[in-house]
Formats: C-alpha cells, sequence, structure tokens
C-alpha cells in the first residue's frame, strides 16, 4: 500500500484520466440543435445522445477498473514468493490491494461523474451515477486483479481486457437488443441469461431507470403515468388481442381440421389464462365461465359472456385511465397557475427529463407492441411501468428497463437490485481471487 502512495505519478495519471475522459465524452455527446428557430442552444432534455453517454460511462468505468488493476499481482510476484516462503496470510496482502484500487476507483469515478453531469448538465442524480459507476469500476478491478493473478505475462493481461470487454459491449442491451440476438442465446421476453452475466447490463440498465424515474420533476408524475401506460396498453393492445382471438375461435370452433382445431385450442388456452390474470386484479366473482373457455366446453354462450366480459374490462382500464389523467392534470394545473410558474415548470421539466431516455426505457421503437410466448400475451411497451410478474419466489428475471425486480417474496427497484448483482459477482471474484 505504501509503495503504491509513493509512486505519485502514478496515481496522479490515474486519477486524471477520470475527468479528461468524462470532459472528452460529455463534449462529443453534448448535441443541440444549431437550426432551432428559437436559438435556444444546449437542452438538457433534447440531448439525444444521452442513452449513449450513460452506456459509455459504464464502459469507461469498466476500463478504468480493469486497467488500474491488471498488472498490480504481476508486479508483485517476487513479494508473494517471498511472503509465502514466511507463511504470511494471503488475505492481508489481498485487502490490502482491494482497499487501495477500490479507493483510487471511487475517486476517480467522482471525478468522472462530476465533470460528464457538469458539461452535460445533468441535475441531481451526483449520488445514483457515482454509486453505478463506483460500483461497476470495483467489479472491474476484481476482475483485473484475477487475470493478473491467473498470467505471468503482462502482455497476455493487456490481450485479454478488450476479449474482456467486447462481452460487455455486446450483450449490454445497448449494441443489440437481446430480444434481436441469436435465438439459441437470446429471448423475445425478458433478458436472456447470457445478458445476466454480463455487468455493464445491470449497470446500464439501473443508470437509465434511475436518470428516467427518480429525477425531481418524474417523481411528481410516475405513478400517474404508470397507472395512465398500463391502461393504455390494456385498452389498445391487450383487450382487442384477446377479442381478435375469441372471434377467430367463435368463426373456427366447428371446423374439423385439425391444424384450424390446434389455433383454437391455443387461442382459448391465452385467453382463459389471460382473464385469469385479470380477475386477480378485479375480483374472481366477475367472470363465470372461465370453465368453459376450452375446445370441449365452448359455446355460443361462452362467446357472448366472454365478449361482454371484454367490454367491462375496456370500461374498467378507461375509468383508470382517466382518474389517473384528471389527478396529474391538477398536479400540472397547481404548477402551472400563472405564466411564470408556467415557464419554472417547462424549465424543470428540460433540465431534468430527457426525451431520448423516455423513448428507450418506454420501448417506443419496438413495432411488436404484444407477443405471444409459451401460452403467455407479453407486454412489449412500456416496460418502465411494468410490475414484475415472477413464477417462484427467486425468479427475478424481468424485461430491460423495468422499474422493479422480484426476489424473495419483495419487488426491489432496479438501482438497488442491480447494484446488488453486481457487487455478488465482485464477491465471487474476490472468492475466487483468494483461493487462486
Amino acid at each position: 500500500v505504501l509503495s503504491k502512495f509513493s509512486n505519485t505519478q502514478y496515481l496522479v495519471i490515474n486519477l486524471l484520466e477520470a475527468p479528461i475522459l468524462a470532459f472528452i465524452l460529455a463534449f462529443i455527446v453534448r448535441y443541440y440543435n444549431t437550426d432551432d428557430q428559437f436559438n435556444t442552444g444546449y437542452v438538457f432534455s433534447k440531448n439525444l445522445n444521452m442513452p449513449a453517454y450513460l452506456f459509455m460511462s459504464v464502459i469507461v468505468a469498466l476500463f478504468m477498473g480493469l486497467t488500474v488493476s491488471a498488472e498490480e499481482i504481476i508486479r508483485d510476484r517476487k513479494i508473494l514468493k517471498r511472503e509465502k516462503f514466511l507463511h504470511l496470510h494471503r488475505s492481508s496482502y489481498l485487502v490490502s490491494k482491494i482497499s487501495i484500487l477500490f479507493a483510487i476507483s471511487a475517486i476517480q469515478t467522482l471525478l468522472f461523474v462530476l465533470v460528464g453531469n457538469f458539461v452535460l448538465e445533468i441535475k441531481g442524480m451526483l449520488f445514483i451515477h457515482w454509486a453505478i459507476l463506483f460500483t461497476t469500476s470495483c467489479f472491474a478491478n476484481l476482475l483485473g486483479l484475477n487475470i493478473s493473478s491467473a498470467f505471468n505475462s503482462a502482455v497476455t493481461i493487456y490481450i485479454l481486457i478488450p476479449i474482456l470487454l467486447i462481452p460487455q459491449l455486446i450483450l449490454s442491451g445497448v449494441v443489440v437488443k437481446f430480444d434481436k440476438l441469436n435465438p439459441v442465446i437470446g429471448n423475445t421476453a425478458t433478458v436472456p441469461a447470457v445478458g445476466d452475466l454480463m455487468a455493464s447490463r445491470w449497470a446500464f440498465e439501473a443508470a437509465m431507470v434511475s436518470q428516467f424515474k427518480d429525477n425531481k420533476f418524474e417523481q411528481q408524475f410516475y405513478l400517474y403515468d404508470k397507472i395512465m401506460a398500463e391502461s393504455d396498453y390494456k385498452k389498445i393492445y391487450y383487450i382487442p388481442d384477446l377479442e381478435s382471438r375469441l372471434n377467430f375461435v367463435q368463426l373456427n370452433h366447428k371446423n374439423s381440421q385439425p391444424e384450424i382445431q390446434k389455433i383454437v385450442a391455443k387461442d382459448l388456452q391465452v385467453i382463459q389464462h389471460e382473464i385469469q390474470e385479470e380477475l386477480k386484479l378485479i375480483g374472481k366473482d366477475n367472470f363465470k365461465y372461465l370453465s368453459s373457455l376450452t375446445s370441449e366446453k365452448y359455446d355460443s354462450m361462452a362467446y357472448v359472456e366472454t365478449t361482454t366480459f371484454f367490454d367491462a374490462l375496456k370500461k374498467f382500464y378507461n375509468n383508470r385511465y382517466t382518474k389517473a389523467d384528471h389527478e396529474k392534470d391538477r398536479i400540472v394545473t397547481r404548477l402551472t397557475k400563472n405564466a411564470e410558474r408556467e415557464k419554472e415548470f417547462e424549465k424543470e421539466r428540460n433540465s431534468y427529463q430527457n426525451e431520448a431516455i423516455s423513448v428507450l426505457v418506454k420501448n417506443q421503437e419496438e413495432l411488436n407492441r404484444i407477443i405471444e410466448q409459451n401460452g403467455n400475451l407479453i407486454q412489449k411497451i412500456y416496460p418502465i411501468y411494468k410490475d414484475p410478474e415472477p413464477e417462484h419466489i427467486v425468479d427475478f428475471d424481468a424485461q430491460f428497463y423495468m422499474p422493479a425486480k422480484h426476489f424473495l417474496g419483495y419487488n426491489i427497484d432496479t438501482f438497488y437490485f442491480n447494484l446488488g448483482v453486481i457487487w455478488s459477482m465482485t464477491v465471487v471474484m474476490i472468492f475466487t481471487l483468494y483461493i487462486e
């Protein structure tokens, strides 16, 4: 530890690279429309490059964490050999290494966030962004120490660094969307297992979700936006899809062709399952023909009752939407009751809410707003407003950009859960380092 601190040049270079990288990256992505007739200049909400900045910040944290630690153990081979003969504990050596690397990473990431957030005018997110990048950098520190311990050549180690970083780039959910990966490793409904192994995926998702829902402006409206988005999805995509399936069943349930009967049976299964899920919310006594939605029991009465139920369900979600919309309008009216406060309201929106991030976390560019998988209808739009739907007590599998993850019977905020996952990976790396 003392030898590390005595090398002033080493420390200065490592600490200065963070703010320099932050300034270069933030300056490059500081986008504003030069053709704007109102000449407003840079506005945070209009910066289309904010998702790219958050992603590259995660990659920079990984890169800095790896480079600062990659040669640490290989440089101390002779010292370690001597200490081994003296029967000194390896744990003391590792604790000193990890402690100083974590301290350097804490300062590096803090300087990075201070400079980057200042240049891009990101407000109120200093601690959240720092916590994400510091956690990511600590994971990279341990990854670097592991490869430093495993190999005898510095050249080999620096060849390995890009090999370790490239999967973090590709499988982060940014460069290639998870539902657009090779079907062998991809997943159209949730984040695939190969993505869950990447620290970059957890860090970037935490940054995006927190930036969207935990900023000062959106916190006032998130609950109402959530109810409205859910109701909107149910009215526009979900219920019409079920109605379309029901109409197909009504037209073809007496058709004797095996292929048609197979589709009818599948559609009835989907309808039955989805109605069962809806009854958990509105009450099981609101639909008494659930058992009739099978190929054997289906009849015209089941069709009439199910159609009536869907109409009532539309009214239910329409009322929920209207009520939430009125409550949100009431807050907006209070905050914009005169011209001066209206101007302040718009300024706050532009200072805290980024449009490019909103589009991504709402998945509004996805053409397939709803898909079917394994007999279930999967919502693809508005993941930022979705609640977890676990299949068992430790099921934390979720769609990218969801605001919470389920674990051990609790819904845990994505920021805390994702950082917990990265720290768990770091603990595993500490264990593998200790046992060599």
